[in-house]
């Protein structure tokens, strides 16, 4: 009397709030309640209706399977009233309609509390009609209960949070719901008979009215008592008839429905019958479920709020094509009967709760117009029940057809379950054709999705993720964004666009770091672009430089465009990553710039980039600027510009390397192999061999300088006519300036040990 008096209080107190939508703030202050509501709603769902418990009970009643399928059928079945109460709720109220029919029906269960006295006094076939009455009843109060708690999700969760709140209602629900699985395997093993069964029975329904009470909190739902109203439902019923994308997502759920149903449904009695395992055992099976639920909810949940529906619903309902084999496959009345059994249940978990948060969000986000709310999820939910009945009634009429069936094919064991899992994997693989070719909100296809786990590095992108919102000062987040492009993985993208737009300097500049260690990502591209075309110039040449990294011949046109920056850094790194990107059409425009230009610094990048994109026209302005240039390193970079041009990259920083180490052995070295070369290709130069073979001497014995003067008159010595022209060109520049310098000019010493042996063209 006080709990019901206490919920008229407080609806009243609800409905009498304005009929419009709450704001997303009245929203999310109401999904808690939401959340706390479903938590005890699930403890309900375990000990009465809706877990192994109600199976077991039905059971032990002594009903035959055909008659458990019967009553379990009444539940799904119930759902046709929605068709024609849809009107009528709108008008009391989705909230109002919900709440009154939710209590209700606790109060109805509560009747099964008699069924040991209405046996013990009746009999056997007036305790079978009573308990059918009571599931009547509750079926019914539960239709119309529902008919009016979806319209009234689709309200109060906002689609931005829709994933994330589906996740974290999951974990709460998983983890009441291990409770009271484990309180429930307990109880029946403590009690014998049907005492076990009361107690959970009577719990259950004291945790569905403190269900009910916390519903109240929830905003939302307001009657909606508009003129023509109704005439205006039936026509929206009637055109979901007409919505393609709706009807085929209506048979996906039916193939789902009547392929997982009866197999999960009559799961209980095959693991009794033909696995062989006790009561209680067979109750804890559900806390493995419950595990994988537990496990994957958030990640099923981030990812369908960032990636879209449709992936993670595919994704959950591939994973449940695999159940129907491997319960085929346990182990029978083994001791890895149990832990195999929890294992699956386990992936079962996992793969209920990608289906449920890929599917639910696809319906209330993409497939359900918000304005005519009321109509689709009537249809959708009277087509679900009666999807639904038929699957509880098809599972049990399979299983009396196939209760003679045993024997074994090939080794494997056949039982009258048997076909029951082989339909449900049929009818599995159909809904999953089905679905593939669903209109959805996903931001990436079904198989971009799933390549994203075998992309880069997985295991540090989600280690990194969690890092990335739990880092508390600015060297964290440097520290954590760097980790995000060290993944090289498509799931750190956002978060890399998100420290791409951080209010610390250096947390930005690592995301441009960072982002050119990624592989090319349209997203990323662009955010790279804007940089570069921003006013903060002093990210704007890095995002230059990140661009020339990434490869992506998406950067070259804004590349051009930034070679006109007023900016000389952004213009030098905008040269040097069209170089690194081999841009050929940029050639007449740096060549055209290099001989002109004042600036040493773009110069360089000028050069640089001509030597990246192998133009043997930029030969002489390179050489030129090489002989001019006073810096060492800047020399060392030209002359490297040179030997991609002429040579070949690898051997000329193989042999820059060496030099350092121990010039004279290394520039000897290099003749000999030369002269090896050079006795190979052209027979009996003798003379040309008796000053390469002084030069090579003076370089063994480190005389450095008498080596340079020799190795400049072979230069002179060599005939032109030896080498390839290019080759020829810088061989001849480098005698003269070798000649002039020596060895204080290394570049041009390098330059020649390098392209003597590779410019040297057989007679």
């Amino acid at each position: 009397m006080c709990v019901s008096m206490s919920l008229s209080t407080t609806l009243s107190d609800s409905q009498a709030t304005s009929s419009q939508e709450p704001t997303t703030v009245e929203k999310l202050r109401g999904l808690p309640w939401s959340i706390f509501s479903n938590a005890a709603n699930t403890v309900f769902a375990q000990f009465t209706f809706f877990g192994s418990v109600f199976v077991l009970f039905l059971s032990d009643l002594g009903m035959s399977k055909a008659q458990i399928g019967f009553l379990l059928s009444l539940l799904p079945f119930s759902g046709l009233v929605a068709l024609f109460i849809a009107p009528a709720v709108a008008r009391f109220g989705y909230k109002r309609t919900y709440i009154t029919f939710f209590t209700l029906r606790k109060f109805i269960t509560a009747g099964l509390l008699l069924t040991p006295w209405v046996l013990s006094r009746y009999g056997r076939e007036t305790m079978v009609l009573y308990v059918t009455l009571i599931v009547a009843g509750f079926a019914l109060a539960r239709a119309v209960a529902e008919t009016g708690v979806y319209p009234w999700i689709q309200e109060y969760i906002p689609n931005s949070v829709r994933g994330k709140y589906s996740a974290t209602n999951s974990i709460y629900t998983t983890l009441t719901g291990l409770l009271a699985v484990g309180v429930a395997g307990f109880t029946l093993g403590y009690f014998s008979g049907l005492t076990g069964y009361m107690v959970l029975i009577a719990a259950g329904v004291f945790f569905g009215l403190l269900s009910a009470w916390a519903a109240t909190f929830i905003p939302g739902g307001a009657p909606d008592r508009s003129p023509g109203r109704q005439a205006s439902l039936m026509r929206d019923m009637l055109a979901t008839l007409r919505d393609a994308n709706f009807l085929r997502y209506l048979m996906g759920a039916a193939l789902i429905t009547l392929g997982t149903v009866p197999m999960g449904s009559f799961l209980p009695l095959f693991m009794q019958e033909q696995v062989g395992l006790a009561a209680s055992h067979i109750v804890l099976i559900q806390s493995g479920t419950l595990v994988g639920t537990l496990l994957s909810s958030l990640a099923w949940g981030w990812a369908a709020d960032r990636y879209g529906s449709k992936p993670v619903m595919i994704s959950g309902l591939t994973l449940k094509l695999l159940l129907p084999v491997a319960w085929f496959l346990m182990p029978r009345h083994s001791p890895l009967s149990l832990p195999v059994a929890l294992g699956i249940a386990v992936v079962v978990g996992i793969s209920d709760i990608g289906w449920a948060i890929g599917a639910g969000r696809l319906l209330f986000v993409s497939v359900v117009p918000p304005d005519k709310k009321m109509a689709y999820m009537a249809v959708h939910y009277a087509w679900v029940g009666v999807v639904g009945g038929l699957s509880q009634l098809a599972g049990g009429w399979l299983l009396s057809l196939s209760a003679n069936l045993q024997g074994q094919v090939a080794g494997f064991t056949l039982d009258p379950y048997t076909p029951l899992f082989a339909l449900a994997f049929i009818l599995l693989l159909g809904c999953l054709w089905l679905l593939l070719g669903m209109r959805a909100d996903n931001v990436y296809g079904v198989g971009q999705f799933a390549g994203m786990f075998f992309r880069g590095n997985p295991f540090l992108a989600v280690n990194a993720l969690v890092r990335y919102y739990a880092a508390r000062d600015e060297r964290a987040a440097v520290s954590v964004t760097e980790r995000l492009g060290q993944a090289k993985s498509p799931l750190a993208v956002d978060e890399l666009l998100t420290a791409l737009r951080d209010p610390r300097f250096n947390v930005r500049f690592e995301a441009i770091i960072s982002i050119a260690r990624m592989p090319p990502e349209d997203r990323l591209i662009q955010a790279l672009i804007d940089v570069l075309n921003g006013t903060e110039l002093a990210l704007g040449g890095v995002a230059a430089w990140a661009l020339g990294r990434m490869g992506d011949p998406r950067a070259i046109e804004p590349l051009h465009a930034a070679l006109d920056s007023p900016y000389h850094s952004i213009r030098a790194h905008a040269a040097r990553a069209l170089g690194a990107l081999h841009d050929t059409s940029a050639v007449p425009i740096l060549l055209a710039r290099l001989p002109v230009e004042q600036d040493k610094g773009l110069q360089m990048a000028y050069a640089s980039a001509l030597g990246n994109i192998r133009a043997r026209e930029a030969l002489e302005p390179i050489l030129k600027l090489m002989y001019a240039t006073q810096n060492e390193g800047a020399r060392l970079e030209l002359a490297l510009s040179v030997a991609r041009i002429t040579g070949d990259e690898h051997t000329f920083v193989q042999l820059v390397r060496q030099m350092r180490d121990d010039p004279g052995t290394a520039a000897a070295q290099a003749l000999a192999a030369f002269r090896r070369r050079l006795q190979r290709l052209r027979s009996g130069p003798e003379a040309e061999l008796a000053a390469l073979e002084a030069a090579e001497g003076a370089f063994a014995r480190g005389h450095l300088h008498e080596g340079a003067q020799r190795l400049a008159a072979l230069l002179h010595q060599l005939p032109s006519t030896w080498f390839e022209e290019h080759g020829g060109q810088v061989l001849a520049e480098c005698a003269r300036r070798l000649e002039e310098s020596g060895e204080s000019r290394q570049e041009y010493l390098l330059l020649a040990l390098h392209l003597l042996p590779l410019s040297l063209t057989p007679p």
